[in-house]
């Protein structure tokens, strides 16, 4: 029902902008223009979904349009996929490298495998790669000391058509529950009001930029209509979301008559967007447009061929099969397998994982290398511990969130009993379920991924 009204709000949008004469914007207007994308979550090349080759043929088709556009990527970008896990987002790093983005807006999966992973692409060092492009983090903190990453910036300052744009990057403050408690634990996600207005009022009134836009990996309808609500002085163009997987084309009416736009796309590239301002003599916003594009519409733009045939090697491995299903595996019945698979492997009393770790289902067919990394894109690690049977009856009581092996229904709890188990890092450090595990010895063992994929094979081979 979410892919079937997605399209169909793309195809409104395509009909409203390109379906009409109308909708053009005359060659002589100033516009103010704006690329963006959100929630990659690392779809590098095409095949189920649409690779950044394809995107890059969106922004040759709308700045052939157009002209030049300002480009956005909005968080999440990196984790998600076999190649680009492989080697912690670099592939996509070169990819937007390659097709001139201007900023990167720090999502929560970005934390996923240590913020480290990230920073290393602004270290100055070219060997492990470089970003030509700033990362934004303005309400990212050190817990300790309150003081901002060194490496990230609060905001990019770019030209576009003769006007100064400012680009103000956020997190949602509340996403650090997404994230796992270990990777996250330095930092602090600060409220974003107070210093989104600060940034506005700065951008016009020290930086005299023509438009500011708020670009914010999240979607919370009081922020947003906050943000399109600020005082003159640190008003708001446009407001970029991302995070929810929703395709956004939406407005919150200004004080002063204009319409601020708001978009999000979907992920994992279904779709794309632009956002074009026009301007007035005196460099106010008098209209904003908003436009979705689906790259699966566009063929591959060659720019991207020279960096696919870099990282081929890897791609064919990611598409090396290691199984076969003859029926659809939805999300839940892949988690008990895992539970199960590890009861085995370990050799525990019982084994669970969190139902939010599942990120796909697996269709009929071969099981390649990459499908896992789609449905464990998370290093989720393997641990084991012992806790006493009331430890495991309030564990029990969260059964809605973890898929477990055996099934907790069916565990007979001793009280007086101590029951070794298997779960995950992410469990074990989780706010969610941390009260269980006091006083537990932790073993950290292999990634969890890894264990799932030895247990198709270990099946497909028999």
């Amino acid at each position: 029902m979410k892919k079937a009204l997605n399209i169909l709000l793309i195809l409104l949008g395509f009909f409203f902008f390109f379906g009409c004469d109308e909708h053009a914007i005359p060659e002589d207007a100033n516009t103010v223009n704006l690329f963006t994308i959100n929630d990659t979550h690392g779809a590098f090349v095409s095949d189920d979904y649409p690779g950044m080759e394809n995107v890059a043929s969106v922004i040759k088709k709308l700045e052939t349009n157009y002209g030049r556009f300002i480009k956005i990527a909005n968080g999440d970008i990196f984790q998600g996929s076999y190649v680009s896990n492989i080697h912690f987002g670099l592939p996509l790093v070169e990819a937007l490298n390659l097709l001139e983005f201007d900023c990167f807006v720090i999502g929560n999966h970005e934390f996923d495998w240590g913020l480290d992973k990230i920073a290393q692409y602004k270290d100055g060092n070219p060997d492990n790669g470089e970003a030509n492009f700033p990362f934004l983090a303005a309400n990212i903190v050190y817990k300790e000391t309150g003081e901002r990453i060194p490496w990230t910036e609060d905001y990019a300052i770019i030209e576009n058509n003769g006007y100064r744009v400012g680009i103000i990057g956020i997190i949602g403050s509340g996403l650090k529950n997404s994230i796992a408690s270990a990777m996250v634990a330095d930092y602090e996600f600060l409220d974003t009001k107070p210093i989104v207005e600060e940034l506005a009022y700065e951008l016009r009134n020290e930086e005299n930029c023509d438009a500011v836009v708020v670009a914010a990996h999240d979607y919370q309808n009081f922020e947003i209509r906050y943000f399109a609500n600020l005082p003159h002085e640190s008003r708001i163009d446009a407001i970029i979301t991302g995070h929810t997987h929703r395709l956004v084309a939406d407005a919150e009416e200004r004080d002063d008559g204009y319409s601020v736009p708001v978009i999000q796309c979907d992920d994992k590239n279904e779709s794309v967007g632009a956002v074009i301002i026009e301007m007035d003599e005196a460099k106010n916003p008098v209209n904003a447009k908003i436009i979705h594009e689906r790259p699966s519409d566009y063929h591959g733009d060659k720019r991207i061929s020279a960096l696919l045939d870099k990282y081929r090697a890897d791609i064919e491995e990611g598409n090396r099969s290691i199984g076969y299903t003859p029926e659809y595996l939805s999300e839940g019945r892949i988690g008990r397998e895992t539970a199960k698979a590890m009861h085995e492997k370990y050799g525990v009393d019982v084994a669970f994982i969190n139902t939010g770790g599942v990120r796909e289902s697996l269709k009929t067919g071969p099981i390649r290398i990459k499908d896992v990394f789609e449905v464990y894109p998370f290093d989720n690690r393997v641990v084991l511990t012992e806790v006493s049977g009331s430890q495991l009856t309030g564990l029990a009581s969260q059964s809605g969130y973890l898929y477990a092996h055996p099934a907790f229904s069916s565990l007979e709890i001793d009280s007086n009993k101590t029951y070794r188990i298997a779960t995950i890092d992410y469990v074990y450090t989780g706010s969610r379920y941390r009260p269980y595990f006091r006083n537990t010895i932790r073993e950290d063992r292999e990634l969890m991924r890894n264990v799932f994929i030895e247990y198709i094979e270990d099946f497909y081979q028999k």
